[in-house]
């Protein structure tokens, strides 16, 4: 009976994640990033709201896709399939310190992380859907990286400290996560 139930134990544990990936869908906006779930909401979402929402990515796993850009497109996903206009999103993201890999070119992000970069597509897809990615100037001097090193459309601030500054004086607000 004991064999039996940690049979049973074991297929739940590998069964459940896969189940609850099932729940997730990417698109309608950023097509290939950024999977969510439909929930059923008791906050429901202001009509005619705009979303102005700052995205700060300051880490990065090497090899990995970075989880703070991906939450810029979670959240554009997200908002759209619930029924908010995409002409009403519009989240911005700030990249510093070790983040600044995940935007760099794929040349550049091979000589730091020794693989591919695994964020190129999704950066491309956000960019081409207008979503404004700042880089701080003085992590690209810390690190000693060209601005010709970075991603397609990816700017160049004088620092996080002034872009958030800038884009909350804007009427962004911060995403806590």
């Amino acid at each position: 009976m004991k064999a039996y139930l940690a049979v049973i134990a074991a297929l739940v544990a590998v069964v459940t994640p896969a189940a609850a990936q099932d729940k997730f869908t990417n698109g309608p906006v950023i097509k290939n990033f950024g999977a969510v779930a439909k929930v059923d909401t008791d906050l429901p979402l202001p009509p005619g709201m705009d979303y102005k929402i700052l995205f700060d990515v300051k880490t990065a796993t090497p090899g990995e896709r970075s989880t703070g850009i991906d939450a810029a497109a979670r959240t554009m996903n997200m908002l759209a399939a619930s029924g908010v206009p995409v002409s009403k999103i519009h989240p911005a993201i700030v990249i510093h310190s070790k983040g600044l890999w995940d935007v760099t070119t794929d040349a550049r992000y091979r000589k730091e992380a020794g693989g591919p970069n695994p964020n190129i597509e999704l950066v491309r897809e956000l960019v081409a859907q207008g979503v404004p990615i700042y880089v701080c100037g003085q992590t690209l001097a810390r690190y000693d990286v060209d601005k010709s090193e970075l991603l397609p459309g990816v700017k160049v601030a004088l620092s996080a400290i002034n872009a958030h500054a800038i884009l909350q004086r804007q009427g962004y607000t911060l995403n806590p996560f």
